[in-house]
């Protein structure tokens, strides 16, 4: 039988135009281009395969109305490995570009999958053929079905991963409170203080530990019902269903289903308005999500009233549509429908498996708020499994896998973004570099109280310091802060948001915690941390701090020190020009006695705020600045392969408040063979 032209038999082995792309989870990509016209001629000429995605593509635009298939339309079929075939239809910016012969990174105005449930076979066509097995989501789950599944994965998990199961709870580690789950009269749940409660110690004669649940949730703007001093009594005789809100009906629906009596919520667990107990339970979010069974994620909920059981939708897309799947009878057999069509489910998927988005993707706050929540950030890594309600699908990540109700995610090596943070390294060097991958992750999302930078990384923080073994400084290490010194500020020209990048009180000025980021997308960056160039300078060295080494220790807050020694440079800070005095235009000018000249040398450097933030620039026009030599590196010339040395220092200015003290106001990357730090003094330099 004759290949067809049109879709290549849908064989990536069967010819070399299939185009070889690699995605952001590092996983293999093949696409093919095709234009309607031409998919319709090859139907008539009796390919299958042809027919089989024409119709699929006709009951998606006539149910879901994502592109209107009555006009002239291209594509693209992708196949990947061990996964369905999927097509996407280009957008008309990108048929423009397609047909001007341009290189583009596909988007799709819409993107579908063609697929066979387990089990049905037909030929070629089931299991390992271009329209493989997957799983149906449901438009809606219920919490038989959600805790029937999730019971499947987690018995898996339990089974089989090590890394999961390394912990052991201990009896004296649960919550300080937990919601007491058991069905009783005239209330839903009551508040148990655990060290008072005798079924939170059943077994405990034996080794044996009380399994609980955790809930991660977004407060929002919603009021959110809270346990405080003078309602505490109440709450431990009983809270009534009706007063809680549908997320933590959910969640509590979910977690019977699960077989699991107690659940802790932050909101009711710990007393609101008792600063003190709020601070030693802020401190103990490791024990408290490390030691939990499951942790329940209310993921597309931007409030306590969104709940975790709610119809299915694909909010990334532009419309909105709900994800429904669509039968498609094959005419070998029209009376069994053997393959189904449904939106894809990709970008649910690579929201997981990878750090890196499409830039026109909606931001994380509109589609899954939850995830760009700071607070949240340590649950999901904290804890041994955690369930996520997508508004897509119900997804499960643990420290070893990701799971899904489609199956797209069962099979992913996620080797961008691992699922949690490689502390289980046992070297140093590893796991420095994985602090560096969770702050830049951490540094990109939201906190109504910027005061709650560091606290909400504390618990993560605890964990790595019981494995590194040195002192914690305000989000940094002490063994390792010369590339840690460094950190920088992304500047990305897509941001969407005109909201700045400046300092806040709650940190020192050397601290990456320091800055508001209220920019979505943009966070805090280690070039030093990820060069293997990198060295550091030889009279660059951590002499003293005041900073309490504990991760826990939450103390840290305004003019903490830390004392640096090393070569210093000075340089003013000067326009580009004399007609245009505007801050982002500064340059650091520097001076240089050779012989009987004096040489002038203009570089730029990163100012801790972004272009976005003219009422908040650290320097003004004309002012003296100090630059300390941290370390030097090599950057290599991809074309000609030249090296060149560059030295990386911090640029420091005097504090108003005292000249004896140094505040950081950026970084700069300083050509080798410039000479500036030659012949210059060694001084230290106390900063706040």
């Amino acid at each position: 039988m004759q290949r067809c032209d049109v879709c290549l038999d849908l064989d990536r082995f069967s010819d070399d135009r299939w185009k070889l792309s690699i995605k952001a989870d590092l996983t293999d990509e093949y696409s093919f281009q095709f234009e309607s016209s031409r998919l319709g001629d090859s139907v008539d000429a009796g390919c299958e395969n042809c027919s089989i995605v024409k119709r699929g593509l006709e009951l998606i635009s006539r149910n879901l109305s994502l592109f209107d298939v009555s006009q002239i339309y291209r594509g693209r079929f992708i196949l990947q490995p061990d996964s369905p075939l999927e097509v996407e239809i280009l957008n008309e910016e990108e048929k423009k570009e397609y047909e001007e012969g341009e290189e583009f990174e596909a988007t799709g105005c819409a993107r579908v999958q063609f697929y066979t449930l387990p089990g049905k076979d037909l030929g070629c066509r089931g299991g390992t053929g271009p329209f493989s097995n997957a799983r149906d989501v449901l438009p809606e789950l219920s919490a038989e079905k959600c805790s029937s599944i999730a019971f499947d994965w987690i018995t898996r998990c339990r089974t089989d991963h090590e890394a999961c199961t390394a912990t052991e709870v201990e009896a004296n580690n649960l919550p300080r409170r937990l919601l007491d789950l058991k069905q009783r009269e005239g209330a839903a749940v009551a508040l148990v203080e655990t060290q008072d409660d005798a079924h939170c110690h059943v077994g405990q004669d034996r080794g044996l530990s009380v399994q609980y649940a955790t809930l991660s949730h977004c407060w929002g703007k919603a009021h959110v019902i809270q346990t405080t001093k003078e309602n505490l009594a109440l709450r431990m005789q009983g809270i009534e269903w009706a007063h809680l809100p549908k997320t933590f009906q959910d969640a509590i629906t979910i977690v019977r289903a699960l077989d699991i009596r107690f659940l802790w919520i932050d909101s009711l667990c710990i007393v609101q308005d008792d600063v003190q107990d709020w601070k030693e339970e802020s401190v103990r979010m490791a024990i408290i999500y490390s030691n939990g069974y499951i942790n329940i994620a209310a993921t597309g909920a931007s409030d306590s009233r969104g709940g975790c059981l709610s119809p299915r939708s694909l909010k990334h897309v532009i419309p909105t549509c709900d994800v429904r799947s669509f039968a498609i009878n094959v005419p070998k057999d029209p009376q069994e429908s053997i393959i189904f069509v449904r939106p894809s489910l990709e970008r649910t998927h690579q929201r997981y498996s990878s750090r890196r988005r499409s830039e026109l993707d909606l931001p994380d706050s509109q589609t899954v708020p939850l995830l760009s929540r700071a607070w949240v950030f340590q649950e999901r890594h904290l804890a041994p499994r955690t369930l996520h309600f997508h508004p897509s699908e119900m997804i499960m990540e643990c420290k070893s896998s990701l799971c899904c109700e489609c199956s797209g995610l069962d099979n992913v090596v996620a080797r961008v973004r691992n699922p949690t943070p490689n502390v289980e390294s046992t070297d140093r060097a590893d796991l420095f570099t994985a602090w560096f991958d969770v702050v830049e992750e951490y540094s990109k999302l939201r906190l109504t109280r910027q005061s709650d930078r560091l606290p909400a990384l504390t618990g993560v923080a605890s964990v790595f310091q019981r494995k590194i073994g040195c002192g914690y400084l305000a989000g940094i290490w002490k063994d390792d802060i010369a590339r840690s010194i460094l950190w920088d500020v992304t500047r990305y020209e897509c941001i969407r948001s005109e909201r700045s990048v400046r300092r806040h009180v709650s940190a020192p000025t050397w601290s990456w915690a320091s800055l508001t980021l209220d920019n979505e997308g943009s966070g805090i960056m280690f070039p030093a941390g990820h060069d293997d160039t990198f060295r550091v300078d030889d009279q660059f060295r951590f002499v003293d701090t005041d900073v309490p080494f504990a991760a826990t220790d939450l103390s840290i807050v305004g003019a903490k020190f830390v004392l640096l020694h090393g070569l210093s440079a000075t340089a003013t800070a000067h326009p580009r020009s004399p007609e245009d005095a505007a801050w982002k235009d500064l340059v650091l000018v520097f001076e240089q006695d050779v012989e009987d000249a004096v040489l002038v040398t203009a570089m730029e450097m990163d100012f801790d705020c972004t272009w976005k933030s003219p009422n908040h620039c650290p320097l003004k026009v004309g002012c003296t600045v100090y630059c300390l030599l941290v370390g030097n590196k090599i950057n290599t010339d991809w074309e000609s392969g030249q090296r060149t040395q560059y030295q990386c220092a911090l640029v420091l200015r005097q504090s108003v408040a005292n000249v004896c003290l140094f505040e950081r106001v950026g970084v700069i990357s300083i050509v080798g063979h410039s000479g500036i730090f030659q012949r210059k003094d060694e001084l230290s330099f106390k900063l706040i």
